[in-house]
């Protein structure tokens, strides 16, 4: 006996079937005679689950959440729909009777186009977890010969059909050995990132994208139905192969395979195009409509090195002939043009109609490197790619680069990306990549992230030669691997970084969940920045007794660290926002980085008493409260001081009529914001003028001509702009920022020093009237400060 299939569905029949499946819940309605039948009628629906979605005079429209394991089903099942797939099961209880026509297996998915058939099972869980899907397997591994029969006995053995069988996951980290048995049995495992990616490019290249589907999981796997062949052009350029033909579009769309960089499980090195953009697409179908065609080559590179080139003539390194192209998808990897190919999915007419054709420059087997630098030559010269982008190629291509160098950027850059993409880490989906938008919760650079792994010298760091002709080497870092190979530093650091900061991630998870919104702060660019410096330290510290973290996993390695950040993470799971906002406000600096870390150090410190550190001691010893306090009392009384004496020299040289002073004296922006102050203080006892802040003088001093009326008594520092010799006014707004709110800490000695310094140069040169000579310095500023005043 045959093996056979259950129902199957196309046509009309298919578009109904859709028509449920894409919904996100159940629905049905109830009926009841009388108004109070139908309100307890309603009451018991509710108590199981269903709720309200549209009411009626006599009836009631009532929907429910679909079950999650059937919900995974209909959306994979609605993907295959619309990317084309012509025929496909009706229900859930579809079925493969087998050959001895007993035995019957249940099939979630059952997906069929011209050339090819799917089969999909499904499994999730309720929270991300490992799962073993060996049951799966064991299915898949039992039923496959009765489906491969039962898809000959219904399509014919000439159809040629590929079957394909494979699983669909959601909220499931795939074991290792059960990732390793899938492959070995050539079945993919299709997951939730996929399913959202190709639900993306769907939306963007209509049924187009089922060729890209296709070409993922079809990948070097032989489909009769593709072969094609046609006349073309052979050269060579240096040692690689090139063809020039000329094609139909919707031949190469079977064969051409784009892959963008998304956050999907597909880890080729070669992921390197961007997303196609909808919108020029459309324009291009347009253009195709009206009879627009192409002058410039689509360019390829055909994935295989044993092309069928039927040679005709020759003419030197050039041959005329037939090209037999592979029958795979996804064997043309598009390099440039994607725009111009996919934009015949936005075109109107029929793909059997169509008598269009595309030129085509198709390289034999580039290597994939130098298919991404050829990609790079062409968009960087055309000015079409970003530079973010552009440098997340070149981690690609710098891995094993010979300069150790850039090979050290590209590990780091690549555990980054991974960290970002990998479901089981802390910063996954919330690194900005190229295309992405940014959000509060996705605000993280992977430029500011790879600066601060290198920076701290985490991975490695790149040692001198020793002798005159010896070259520079990577020397491994407490992340990195003693093998010194590229990818197993690579992998050791990402595994590190993740565990690390899963440690606040899981112990101060709602404080890490806010990113970038208001209280949040550790998982932001410069809170992971500071986390790493304290990451750095902690393992200076812990080296002291000999250890070589270099040496170890990275399991051991934070098992290590953890007792040390526990009172950062218990700090930020009970912190106050006044607290938050101290480590906020200190500045995007390094020297601000450098600050939250040690200030981290510190709140380690005071918990562990063997964590003793000299700098620790030194920060500590640095911090002058007592100083703060003098010092805010001698802000207070400069910020009187300047008051009085601003005023007083305007309404001198302005005039008080009609408030001259105020209007041609204070620039417009510092009247607007003192009104503003002012009408919200609601003291009408006042002047609207002692709403100044202290911060407003440094621009009223140099506003258009008034220099001339102060710069002999406040041009402190000499020579220069004027804005910058008025900058001291600015300093000590910021100080008193710190002075006047308790959480934001005492003032170092620097600090406190500099404010003593204006202090007594107010005191006498502007209270006390005594000119200043323009061309003494008679301030400088505070150490933190230097680099931005240069």
């Amino acid at each position: 006996m045959t093996a056979m299939l259950g129902d199957l569905v196309s046509g009309d029949e298919l578009r109904l079937a859709n028509t449920q499946r894409a919904k996100r819940v159940d629905e049905k309605t109830i009926i009841a005679a009388s108004v109070k039948a139908l309100q307890m009628k309603r009451e018991a629906e509710e108590e199981d689950g269903w709720e309200l979605a549209k009411a009626n005079k006599r009836s009631l429209r009532m929907k429910r959440a679909k079950p999650e394991d059937r919900q995974l089903e209909d959306d994979v099942w609605s993907l295959f729909y619309r990317m084309g797939f012509k025929e496909m099961n009706a229900s859930r209880n579809f079925m493969v009777i087998g050959k001895d026509g007993s035995s019957r297996r249940q099939l979630d998915v059952f997906a069929k186009d011209d050339e090819t058939v799917f089969i999909v099972e499904c499994t999730h869980s309720r929270e991300n977890a490992a799962k073993s899907i060996k049951g799966l397997l064991d299915k898949i591994e039992a039923v496959r010969e009765d489906v491969i029969a039962a898809v000959r006995g219904k399509y014919g053995r000439d159809s040629k059909l590929k079957v394909k069988l494979a699983i669909a996951t959601r909220n499931v980290d795939v074991r290792n050995a059960d990732r390793e048995r899938a492959s070995a049995a050539n079945v993919p495992i299709i997951t939730e990132a996929d399913l959202d990616y190709f639900r993306q490019l769907t939306g963007i290249l209509k049924k187009a994208a089922r060729y890209q589907f296709l070409g993922r999981y079809l990948r070097d796997e032989k489909v009769e139905g593709l072969r094609t062949s046609l006349p073309a052009t052979r050269g060579r350029v240096g040692d690689t192969t090139f063809y020039s033909f000329l094609i139909s579009p919707h031949d190469l769309l079977r064969t051409a395979y784009i892959s963008h960089r998304s956050r999907t499980s597909n880890d080729d090195i070669g992921s390197y195009q961007r997303m196609v953009k909808p919108a020029r697409l459309k324009a291009i179908g347009a253009f195709i409509d009206e009879g627009g065609t192409f002058p410039t080559n689509i360019v390829v590179n055909i994935k295989r090195d044993d092309l069928r080139f039927d040679s005709k003539d020759k003419f030197g390194e050039t041959a005329t002939g037939m090209l037999h192209l592979p029958g795979q998808y996804g064997c043309a990897w598009v390099v440039d043009g994607q725009h111009r190919l996919y934009g015949y999915a936005y075109a109107g007419r029929e793909a059997d109609e169509d008598r269009s054709v595309v030129s085509v420059l198709a390289y034999e087997n580039l290597p994939a490197l130098a298919e991404i630098k050829m990609f790079v030559d062409i968009n960087t010269q055309q000015v079409k790619v970003r530079s973010s982008l552009v440098k997340e190629l070149i981690s690609d291509l710098d891995i094993e680069d010979d300069d150790p160098r850039k090979r050290l950027e590209a590990i780091c850059a690549r555990a980054v990306l991974n960290l970002g993409s990998d479901n089981a880490s802390p910063l996954n989906k919330r690194i900005l990549f190229t295309g992405d938008e940014k959000t509060n919760w996705k605000c993280l650079s992977l430029a500011s992230l790879v600066d601060g792994l290198k920076g701290n010298n985490l991975v490695g760091s790149v040692q001198k030669p020793s002798g005159r002709n010896g070259e520079p080497v990577l020397q491994p870092g407490p992340l990195g691997h003693l093998s010194a190979k590229a990818l197993d530093s690579m992998r050791k650091a990402q595994r590190t970084l993740q565990l690390y900061f899963s440690l606040f991630a899981e112990g101060a998870a709602e404080h890490w969940e806010l990113g970038d919104a208001k209280g949040g702060y550790l998982c932001t660019n410069l809170g992971l920045r500071a986390l790493l410096v304290l990451m750095r330290n902690v393992i200076r510290f812990i080296e002291k007794d000999g250890t070589r973290v270099v040496s170890i996993a990275p399991e051991e390695l934070v098992e290590l660290i953890e007792p040390y950040v526990g009172p950062v993470i218990q700090f930020f799971t009970r912190a106050s926002a006044s607290e938050i906002a101290y480590f906020r406000n200190r500045g995007s600096s390094l020297a601000s980085v450098d600050q939250n870390a040690m200030q981290m150090m510190a709140i380690v410190a005071s918990a562990r008493s063997d964590f003793n550190l000299p700098e620790i001691k030194q920060y500590l010893d640095s911090q002058d409260a007592a100083g703060t306090e003098q010092a805010r009392e001698m802000i207070l009384k400069i910020h009187k001081v300047l008051y009085d004496d601003v005023v007083a020299t305007l309404k001198s040289h302005y005039g008080e009529v009609r408030d001259a002073w105020w209007i041609t004296g204070v620039p417009k922006q510092v009247r607007i914001d003192c009104d503003v102050r002012y009408n919200n203080e609601g003291d009408t006892l006042r002047d609207r003028w002692q709403s100044l802040n202290l911060i407003d003088y440094s621009q009223i001093v140099v506003y258009e001509g008034n220099w001339d009326l102060f710069k002999d008594r406040y041009n402190f520092y000499g020579k220069g702009a004027k804005a910058k010799l008025a900058r001291w006014i600015g300093r000590i707004s910021r100080l008193r920022n710190i002075t006047t709110h308790v959480e934001k800490g005492p003032l170092s000695r620097d600090q406190v020093q500099y404010v003593r310094d204006v202090y007594a140069l107010v005191m006498r040169h502007i209270a006390g009237g005594e000119p200043v000579d323009g061309k003494v310095q008679l301030l400088f500023d505070e150490p933190s400060e230097q680099g931005e005043a240069a």
